[in-house]
């Protein structure tokens, strides 16, 4: 009975899996303002990281407007960082229509370095514009990074569109 079960498990996952397809969307830089005030709860840091510039280019192109930001929620352990993402943003397209994003995900890094770890988020899109009403319904996974100070800016999301 137990092979039975198990062969009927495996069948499943066999004949039913769905592979994804990604294609990459947008490509987010930004900066963030003055989050060295943290608070405190649960036992966690909590801090609010606004976004004060960013520029976008994919699909369309433009720039983040000094709104949103990131509230986010950390501990500290053994040299590293944990933090829990909820970013809200809004992106002006170079033609002047308004895509909000928002975003959650995890960021960790080694303090003493400010290596990342692991930076990825998920992100969903609202908007009225009628040429990217599409977005409305995209899911889509970003891959966080790091910039030079140089570059002007803080943070990069590489984000990817996930269909089948």
């Amino acid at each position: 009975m137990k092979n039975l079960l198990l062969f009927f498990l495996m069948l499943n996952t066999v004949c039913f899996s769905q592979e994804l397809k990604t294609k990459k969307i947008f490509n987010i830089k930004v900066s963030v303002g003055d989050y060295s005030q943290p608070g405190e709860y649960l036992n966690l840091q909590t801090s609010y990281a606004p976004y004060i510039k960013g520029e976008f280019d994919g699909i369309t192109s433009g720039k983040v407007l000094p709104v949103g930001g990131d509230f986010f929620k950390s501990y500290s352990k053994n040299g590293t960082n944990y933090s829990e993402l909820d970013i809200d943003l809004v992106m002006l397209t170079d033609g002047g229509e308004k895509i909000f994003c928002k975003a959650s995900g995890i960021l960790n890094y080694e303090i003493d370095t400010f290596k990342p770890i692991k930076f990825e988020t998920q992100w969903r899109f609202m908007t009225s514009s009628k040429k990217f009403s599409y977005l409305n319904e995209v899911i889509a996974i970003g891959l966080g990074s790091f910039l030079d100070e140089k570059s002007g800016y803080m943070f990069q999301h590489e984000i990817y569109q996930v269909y089948k």
